[in-house]
């Protein structure tokens, strides 16, 4: 009777696969069959499973949960967490929120459009540009940078030979003529007018009086020039010098007060986040997600019709296997454990939607999509922002939910390497299943794209699963142990055995012990 697992812990089901040795198509380097992992399907997850799973390198899609083969796998693919209750906002990031704060307060967009190594950019409103003085110049400045690019590339690559050697240059150099056009300035150079030739040495310089006046003081950055401002303010009136990070320390800006801060009477847009639980969406038309869905997977991703039907969205986004749970006795979050949805409504429209889990130690991005018309907000970027400051409004009421999970950093994609920019950041060893900082990994991924993470060799899986017969199953429509399994099924298939025993190892003597094991 002592093998019989009755008692109400055991919520999780999972099925095993046995498709280690299959290679697929990887979605990174786009090799055809190097890329291996391990997979199961996930009937029901209880939240505190799927949290063990995931800290030992495990991920969800859908129903489906798979870890990467990394010592076989043609891009390693790291977990990798943020601890948000430390996070440091860094320049670009606050550049993110202001931008999107400007659309919302004032309607203002910035537009780049790169073509090679020119840069076009223009400032408009979100009302029609007819009629805007501002709007209008800034088109016209941009058309103007547009049509003189050859004669200003031809420019600087001319003033950019004056720093070689010009022993070598033919004579017709001497003489040629570079024209620079603007809406008010015309002008003529002549190379032979401002260069000067040495005959000792050959070489060529700038003439006196055409370079910079070295009677004067360098040029100075318009940041040292405000420090020296300052300074010389302090001292007038003899109040002490204070260092940057003095000045940083007595009223550093949180992540919150760039987010939240307050709004003008009348703004251009209203931005509203909305939560819901994922099984509330089987009762609401999805038809307004799966079109954003789809507009974003065909702009961003190239994916074809067929690549992104109804039933790949809701398989892959509305489908999950964690049950959601509350405490008995109401502490954790407000809206509890699960799967949810984090919908971004912009004046009564649907403009991304952030697909998460709230664990009890973490929030875990399940994915982020958005409208492609709305990519100069790098909208990417500030959904993880807010999910971050997500995670510090819950841990208010759950201590422990301190972490925000952003799924695998692949160190060989630099398309993925945006994430190492959340701060600070840990990266999961794949041997010991321990965290480290990313800044101690990265020389180690710069070498090698699998790499043990755990400095101290000694160190090993401290969650290592090897007596088989304490795992948990589920036969004949109740739980058991292994070993009771084996006898009702007439003995040990050692095939069957070796399968189970390497499953058990994947997932960790915690799981191996309460997740049962369908047979």
């Amino acid at each position: 009777m002592a093998s019989v697992m009755m008692e109400p812990k055991f919520g999780s089901v999972v099925e095993n696969f046995k498709n280690e040795n299959e290679g697929y198509k990887c979605g990174y380097c786009k090799s055809k069959s190097s890329n291996y992992s391990h997979g199961m399907w996930a009937h029901q997850l209880t939240v505190h499973d799927y949290q063990d799973l995931i800290d030992r390198g495990w991920r969800r899609s859908g129903y489906y949960c798979y870890k990467p083969t990394m010592h076989k796998i043609c891009c390693p693919m790291y977990t990798i967490k943020c601890q948000a209750i430390d996070f440091k906002i860094t320049k670009s990031q606050k550049k993110v929120i202001k931008r999107v704060n400007r659309f919302i307060d004032l309607g203002e967009r910035v537009k780049s459009k790169l073509t090679g190594d020119d840069s076009n950019t223009c400032v408009f409103q979100e009302a029609s540009s007819e009629g805007n003085p501002d709007w209008m110049a800034a088109q016209q400045t941009s058309h103007v940078a547009s049509v003189n690019k050859e004669k200003f590339a031809q420019l600087k690559s001319s003033l950019q030979e004056l720093k070689g050697d010009y022993s070598g240059a033919s004579r017709e150099t001497d003489t040629e003529v570079i024209t620079e056009s603007s809406d008010c300035l015309k002008q003529e150079v002549k190379l032979q007018d401002i260069v000067e030739e040495n005959p000792a040495t050959g070489t060529r310089s700038l003439k006196p009086g055409n370079g910079p006046d070295k009677d004067k003081p360098p040029c100075k950055k318009a940041k040292l020039l405000r420090l020296e401002r300052r300074k010389q303010k302090l001292e007038s009136k003899g109040l002490p010098l204070e260092t940057s990070a003095q000045k940083q320390d007595i009223n550093p800006k949180k992540l919150e007060d760039f987010l939240y801060q307050k709004m003008p009477p009348n703004p251009a847009h209203r931005l509203q986040l909305k939560l819901v639980r994922a099984d509330e969406l089987a009762s609401v038309d999805q038809t307004w997600m799966w079109n954003l869905f789809v507009k974003y997977q065909k702009k961003i991703h190239k994916e074809r019709d067929d690549e992104c039907d109804r039933e790949t969205f809701q398989h892959f986004l509305v489908d999950t296997p964690l049950k959601a749970w509350r405490p008995a006795d109401g502490s954790g979050p407000p809206q509890g454990y699960g799967s949810f949805h984090q919908q971004y409504w912009l004046d009564e429209k649907l403009v991304a939607v952030g697909v998460i889990d709230i664990l009890p130690r973490c929030v875990s991005s399940v994915y982020f999509y958005y409208d492609p018309d709305f990519s100069d907000l790098t909208l990417g970027t500030y959904g993880s922002l807010r999910e971050v400051a997500f995670v510090r409004t819950l841990h208010s009421n759950a201590p422990e939910l301190k972490w925000y999970y952003m799924g695998f950093y692949i160190h060989s994609c630099p398309k993925m390497r945006y994430k190492a920019g959340l701060s600070p950041s840990m990266l999961l060893c794949p041997e010991t299943y321990t965290w480290h900082p990313i800044e101690e990994c990265l020389p180690l991924l710069d070498k090698k794209k699998y790499s043990r993470l755990e400095p101290n060799p000694s160190v090993v899986d401290g969650n290592a699963f090897d007596n088989i017969n304490e795992l948990v199953v589920f036969y004949d429509l109740r739980p058991m142990y292994y070993s009771r399994y084996r006898e009702l099924r007439g003995g040990s298939n050692d095939l069957e055995d070796e399968e189970v025993l390497h499953y058990a190892q994947l997932v960790g003597r915690t799981c191996a012990k309460r997740v049962l094991l369908l047979r």
